[in-house]
C-alpha cells in the first residue's frame, strides 16, 4: 500500500504510529451504544477500583466544550459539553466499582460526527501473554491475546505503552440528536448506555479475530474470551473454537445461532447464569448450558466484524451488550463471561450490591430527621470483603450514626466500612440530625467489592442522593432527589435504535476505505469519502434520531397507573398484585412485559378503573430478580407505562439436588465411563461432594466437580471382575454453610467379559461328561482294525487286539476318575460367580484345570491309535490329534472338530477334507441315517 494514504488513515484513525511496530499488540474496534444519565456527586479514591483517566480531545466549543445551553427532561438547565463529561465520567465511576483493579487506564475520548453510528472504540489493545508480562498467578495463559486492560488488572502493573492510551472512542456528536432524553427502561439517558456499552467493550467484552474479507489476510488467535466460545456444528456436535482453523471459525461467526459461549467446564459462572438468568437464545446439553454470541453474516454474506464482541439478539431478557442498544443498567450475561475471562482470578463470582439513603419519614420529625444508609446483597451467595465509604454532609454539624455500625468507622465526615453480606441480607445504619433545609442533606458515597468479584450493576453502587422533606419529580436519574437515592431504576425493554458495531483488527480497519471492504450504511456528509468508507466499514446499523417534539397540552385528565414498585413472589406461589387506574377515558387494554425465568408468568386482568397482575412462580434454583412492565392505553390512544420490581424468592436453604439421569436402569458398561450433571437448589459457596461406591469392584472410580450451582460427577468402571450387578453411589453433598443434601443413584454393571468366560466355562462344564468317554476314538480303533483284519496280510492282530490295549490305557492312564471328582467339586461354580461369590478369574482357572485333565486323559489312546492307522500299511491317513478344542455349534469338546489338519470350517460347520471324510460318521455319529438289513 501506498505509505502517503497508510498514513493518512492512521491520522483519520487517531492511532500513534508507534503502535504498529509493535509485534506483539493488536487494536480491535468495537462500536456501540446504550444508555445511562450523568450527575455524579463528589468521589473518593478507592485504590482497588480506580476508575479509568479519561483523556478528552475535544477542541475548542465541540465535544464536551460545547457550550450551548441545554435543559435536561427534569427541568434543569446546563450546556450540552458539561451534560456529556458529567455523564461520561459519571459511568465511569459507575464501572470502575464493578471490577477489581488498581491500575490506572487510559481512555481518548472525542465528539466527532461518525455519519450512522452512536460510538466508535478503537481498542482495547491486545497483546500477547509472556513470560515477562504474564500475571504471577498465571491467571492469562501464556500464548493467549489479551486485551492490556484486563492484562494490566492482572498484573497490577500497565503492561501498555505508557504514553499511549489502552482505548479510543469516537461518540456522536449531532447537534440534533444529544441523546439526554431518559429512556423509561433504565432511567437514565440514552447516553449513558452509550458510554456503559462503549466501556464493557474497553475493560475486555472483546476479541481481536478478523475474518471473511480481512485485510491484507484472516487471522484469529486464541485469546481470554475466545476461550469460552463453542460452534455447534451442522451435525450438532460441540467443538472448541479456538480448535477450529480460519474456515472453522469463520463459519461458526456466520452460523446465526451456533456459536455460543459458556459449558460447565470452560465456563462455569456462564454455564450456571445462562440456566438460572436467560429465557431464550440459549443451548444446554451434558456438558454444561451456553449462550448465543452475534453470529449474523452481512448483507453479503460475508463475516461480520461484531463477532465475538456482542451478544445475540435472540437472548432474552434483553442485553446491555447485544450489538445495537439495549437500556438497561445490568451487565446481564457479560458479567459472567467477563468474571469467566478473568477477571475474577478464577475465584470469585459475579454478584450485585446495592447502597441507597432514604429518609425515614415515618419516624422523622419537623426538628429529627433519620436517614436509613442501607447495604444490600441482592444474589443468592455470600458475598464477603465488602468495603463502603460514606461521604456526610458538611453543612449539618452533631450528626448522630446508629444501626449496624460493625466494621465501620467515622473520621470527621468520612465514615468507612468493612463487611460482609450473606445472600440476599442487607445492612442499615441510621444518620440522625435536626430538620432538613430547603436545600436538603447531601450524602455521597460507594460500596464495592474488595474481592476478585464482578459487580453486575455499577449504579446500584454509587451512593449519591439529596434527601429533602418533600419529595420531587423524577427520583433516580443519576444525583437522586426527594428523599430517594442516586441510583436509577432498572428495566427490560426491547432494543433501542441506536447502533453499536463490531470488532476487528485495526491493520484491517486502516485498508479498509481503499478497499471497499464491508457493509456501508447511508451517509448523509461526511467530509472525505475514504474517512466515511473507513468509518463505515467498522460496523453497520442506524443512529440517534432527532430530538422529538412536545406532545400537546392534554385538557382530559391525565392518565395515571399506580402499581407498587415492588414485590416479593415466594417460589411455587400464586400472588395477586392490584393495579388502579384514574383518568382513563374509554375501554382500556393492557400490555405486559417481563423478565424473569421461564416459569415465571404475568397474567393482567384490567379494567377502565383497575384491576390486578397475577404473578405465578415455579420452581427456582437460587434468589432472582424480575422486572414487570405494565402498559395501559385507553381509547384516546393514550398510554402509560409502570414497571415493578419482582423478588423472586427461592425456598431458604439448600434443599435440593436434582440430576440429569434417573436414579436407576442407567447402564454403566465395562471399560467406560458415564457424566451426571447436577443442578443446586439454594446451595451456599461451593459445594464438595462425598461418595461412596457400594461394590467390591476395585475398578470404580468417581470424579467431581462441582461450584455453587451445580457440576458434574463422572464415573468411571474399568476391568470387571464380578458378575453383572448393581453399583449403588451414596453421595453426600455439603456446602460452605454446612448445609447437607444426599442422594442415591444406582447404575447396572455390564461385565461383558465375565460373561464370555462364564459361557466358555458352561459349555466346556456339560461337554466334559461325553468328551470323557472317547466315543470317537474308541469307535475309530475298532474300525481300524477290523479294516487292518480285512486289507493287511501282515497284520497279526486281530480284530480285537488293538481296541483291548485301548481299553487297558484308558484304566491305567486315564483321568475318568480324576475328571469325576473334579466335575463335582466343581458343579456350583457358575451359581458362585453369578451369585457375586466368586470372580471372573475363577472361572477361567476352572476352565483351564478342566481342559488340562480332558486333555490328560485323552492323550492316553494316541499310542493306541497310531498303531490302529499303522496296521493298515498306508491305506489310511495319518491322523495327528492335538489340543481339545470346543466347538460353538455342535457345543461338542473334540480332538477332531476344529484340527486344521484334518478339514476346515465351511459356513459356520466343520467338513472333513477329502482323506479324512472317513471321520465323519466317526465323529458325527448322529448323522448317520442308513440302518442295518
Amino acid at each position: 500500500m501506498n505509505r502517503t494514504i497508510f498514513d493518512f488513515l492512521l491520522k483519520i484513525i487517531g492511532v500513534q504510529r508507534r503502535m504498529w511496530n509493535s509485534k506483539l499488540f493488536r487494536q480491535s474496534i468495537l462500536c456501540g451504544s446504550l444508555a445511562f444519565s450523568a450527575g455524579a456527586l463528589s468521589e473518593s479514591n478507592i485504590a482497588t477500583h480506580v476508575p479509568v483517566k479519561i483523556q478528552f480531545k475535544d477542541g475548542t466549543g465541540s465535544g464536551v466544550n460545547d457550550t450551548t445551553p441545554l435543559t435536561l427532561p427534569d427541568g434543569s438547565n446546563t450546556t450540552v459539553g458539561a451534560f456529556r463529561k458529567k455523564t461520561i465520567e459519571y459511568v465511569t465511576r459507575a464501572v470502575s466499582l464493578q471490577f477489581k483493579n488498581n491500575v490506572q487506564l487510559r481512555w481518548d475520548v472525542e465528539f466527532k460526527t461518525n455519519a450512522g453510528y452512536d460510538a466508535l472504540t478503537l481498542g482495547p489493545a491486545f497483546t500477547r501473554v509472556t513470560t515477562s508480562n504474564q500475571d504471577v498467578a498465571g491467571i492469562a495463559a501464556l500464548g493467549k491475546e489479551y486485551p492490556t486492560t484486563l492484562l494490566s488488572a492482572l498484573n497490577g502493573r500497565d503492561v501498555g505503552f505508557p504514553d499511549m492510551s489502552h482505548a479510543t472512542t469516537q461518540f456522536l456528536s449531532n447537534p440534533n440528536n444529544i441523546q439526554h432524553q431518559i429512556a423509561p427502561s433504565s432511567g437514565q439517558s440514552v447516553l449513558t448506555s452509550v458510554v456503559y456499552h462503549e466501556l464493557i467493550h474497553v475493560y475486555g467484552f472483546a476479541d481481536r479475530a478478523c475474518l471473511g474479507s480481512c485485510i491484507p489476510n484472516r487471522s484469529a488467535e486464541p485469546s481470554h474470551i475466545s476461550q469460552l466460545f463453542w460452534y455447534r456444528d451442522p451435525n450438532g456436535n460441540l467443538v472448541r473454537y479456538d480448535a477450529l482453523d480460519l474456515d472453522g471459525r469463520e463459519a461458526a461467526g456466520k452460523s446465526t445461532n451456533r456459536f455460543l459461549a459458556g459449558g460447565t467446564v470452560s465456563a462455569p459462572r456462564t454455564s450456571a447464569a445462562v440456566r438460572e438468568e436467560l429465557t431464550a437464545g440459549t443451548y444446554s446439553d451434558n456438558s454444561g448450558n451456553y449462550v448465543q454470541m452475534f453470529a449474523t453474516p452481512t448483507d453479503k454474506n460475508d463475516w461480520d466484524g461484531q463477532v465475538g464482541s456482542h451478544i445475540s439478539f435472540d437472548v432474552q431478557p434483553v442485553q446491555l451488550m447485544y450489538s445495537s442498544a439495549a437500556n438497561v443498567q445490568d451487565l446481564g450475561i457479560a458479567a459472567a463471561m467477563l468474571c469467566d475471562a478473568g477477571w475474577c482470578r478464577k475465584t470469585g463470582q459475579v454478584i450485585d450490591i446495592r447502597a441507597t439513603a432514604k429518609l425515614n419519614s415515618n419516624a422523622s420529625t419537623s426538628t429529627t430527621s433519620y436517614i436509613d444508609v442501607k447495604f444490600e446483597n441482592l444474589v443468592n451467595s455470600d458475598v464477603d470483603k465488602l468495603k463502603a465509604q460514606v461521604r456526610l454532609d458538611a453543612q449539618y454539624a452533631g450528626v448522630t450514626i446508629s444501626g449496624d455500625q460493625q466494621g465501620c468507622t467515622l473520621e470527621g465526615t468520612t465514615l468507612n466500612c468493612a463487611f460482609d453480606l450473606p445472600a440476599m441480607t442487607s445492612k442499615t445504619l441510621t444518620l440522625t440530625t435536626g430538620a432538613l433545609s430547603s436545600a436538603g442533606y447531601v450524602v455521597a458515597g460507594e460500596v464495592y467489592s474488595d474481592d476478585f468479584d464482578v459487580d453486575r450493576n455499577g449504579f446500584n453502587n454509587i451512593l449519591d442522593a439529596t434527601i429533602k422533606t418533600v419529595p420531587v419529580s423524577n427520583p433516580g436519574t443519576g444525583g437522586g432527589t426527594g428523599g430517594g437515592t442516586g441510583n436509577g431504576g432498572t428495566g427490560n425493554n426491547p432494543p433501542s435504535s441506536e447502533s453499536s458495531g463490531g470488532s476487528m483488527s485495526l491493520w484491517s480497519i486502516g485498508l479498509l476505505g481503499l478497499a471497499g471492504w464491508r457493509r456501508l450504511a447511508a451517509v448523509k456528509r461526511v467530509a472525505a469519502p475514504v474517512a466515511a468508507a473507513f468509518l463505515l466499514s467498522a460496523c453497520g446499523g442506524g443512529g440517534g434520531g432527532d430530538t422529538a417534539t412536545t406532545p400537546p397540552v392534554v385538557t382530559k385528565p391525565d392518565l395515571r397507573v399506580i402499581l407498587a414498585t415492588s414485590s416479593t413472589v415466594p417460589e411455587s406461589s400464586t400472588i395477586d398484585v392490584p393495579v388502579t387506574i384514574t383518568g382513563a377515558q374509554g375501554a382500556v387494554t393492557a400490555t405486559v412485559n417481563h423478565s424473569g425465568p421461564s416459569n415465571f408468568t404475568v397474567t393482567p386482568t384490567i379494567s377502565s378503573t383497575g384491576g390486578s397482575l397475577r404473578l405465578q412462580l415455579g420452581d427456582l434454583f437460587s434468589h432472582q430478580q424480575a422486572n414487570v412492565q405494565l402498559v395501559v392505553s385507553d381509547a384516546d390512544g393514550r398510554s402509560s407505562t409502570v414497571s415493578m420490581a419482582v423478588a423472586l424468592q427461592n425456598s431458604a436453604g439448600f434443599h435440593r439436588v436434582v440430576a440429569n439421569i434417573p436414579e436407576t436402569g442407567v447402564e454403566l458398561k465395562e471399560s467406560s465411563s458415564m457424566t451426571v450433571q447436577f443442578t443446586f437448589d439454594g446451595a451456599t459457596g461451593d459445594v464438595k461432594a462425598v461418595v461412596e461406591p457400594t461394590t467390591s469392584e476395585q475398578s470404580i472410580v468417581t470424579k467431581a466437580t462441582l461450584t455453587n450451582a451445580g457440576g458434574t460427577l463422572e464415573v468411571t468402571a474399568g476391568e470387571l471382575v464380578r458378575a453383572n450387578h448393581e453399583l449403588k453411589l451414596a453421595i453426600t453433598f455439603t456446602d460452605t454453610a454446612g448445609q447437607v443434601q444426599k442422594t442415591n443413584h444406582s447404575f447396572s454393571l455390564v461385565n461383558s467379559s465375565g460373561a464370555k468366560l462364564l459361557d466358555e466355562f458352561s459349555q466346556t462344564y456339560a461337554a466334559a461328561p461325553a468328551f470323557a468317554e472317547l466315543k470317537p476314538e474308541r469307535d475309530l480303533v475298532r474300525k481300524l482294525s477290523v479294516l487292518a483284519v480285512m486289507t493287511n496280510s501282515a497284520y497279526t492282530g486281530t480284530e480285537t487286539t488293538l481296541f483291548d490295549r485301548f481299553q487297558q490305557e484308558v484304566s491305567s492312564k486315564g483321568k475318568q476318575g480324576a475328571i469325576t471328582s473334579w466335575l463335582q467339586a466343581h458343579a456350583g461354580d457358575a451359581a458362585r460367580y453369578q451369585s457375586g461369590a466368586a470372580e471372573e478369574g475363577a472361572l477361567k482357572t476352572a476352565t483351564a484345570e478342566l481342559m488340562a485333565l480332558l486333555q490328560a486323559h485323552s492323550s492316553a489312546v494316541d499310542t493306541v491309535i497310531n498303531d490302529a492307522v499303522s496296521a493298515n500299511d498306508g491305506t489310511v491317513p495319518p491322523i495327528a490329534l492335538g489340543t481339545i478344542l470346543l466347538d460353538s455349534t455342535s457345543k461338542k469338546l473334540s480332538r477332531f472338530i476344529g484340527n486344521k489338519s484334518l478339514g476346515q470350517y465351511q459356513d459356520n460347520r466343520w467338513q472333513f477334507s477329502a482323506n479324512y471324510v472317513f471321520l465323519t460318521p466317526i465323529v458325527y455319529p448322529e448323522t448317520q441315517t442308513c440302518k442295518a438289513e
